[in-house]
């Protein structure tokens, strides 16, 4: 379906072109995350790096925010016009914060940042 880049605080996550993703079709990744980060209860951040088109089951998204409590940020690297359509939608079906980046750097940077000075399970995000 892709690739995952599992890093102390987050994912990047880069999906093949025409893939659809739903909470059925990630089970395999699913399992890695969660064993990676929910057994040491450990807050982590996703970064779905879209260099390619794909569809994603925006009805499912609650779905992993229930069963990955500790999922704080959701970061996308995209800047297209169908990147932008599909963000705006995602944020409307998410319950942590979706944020936009423009390369992967900042989206690293920010979301890694934020999760380190968390001092708790509470982790706020302030958009620098």
């Amino acid at each position: 379906m892709g690739d995952l880049f599992f890093f102390e605080n987050m994912i990047i996550a880069q999906v093949n072109e025409g893939e659809h993703v739903s909470f059925n079709s990630t089970k395999i990744a699913f399992k890695c995350i969660y064993n990676y980060y929910e057994v040491l209860k450990k807050p982590f951040g996703i970064i779905s790096n879209r260099l390619n088109k794909y569809s994603i089951e925006v009805l499912d998204l609650p779905k992993y925010n229930k069963n990955l409590p500790n999922l704080k940020f959701y970061g996308i690297v995209g800047s297209s016009g169908f990147n932008n359509i599909n963000i705006s939608l995602e944020k409307q079906f998410s319950k942590i914060p979706v944020l936009a980046f423009d390369n992967i750097t900042k989206a690293y940077n920010t979301i890694n940042d934020n999760i380190l000075n968390s001092s708790d399970d509470s982790v706020k995000f302030d958009i620098p």
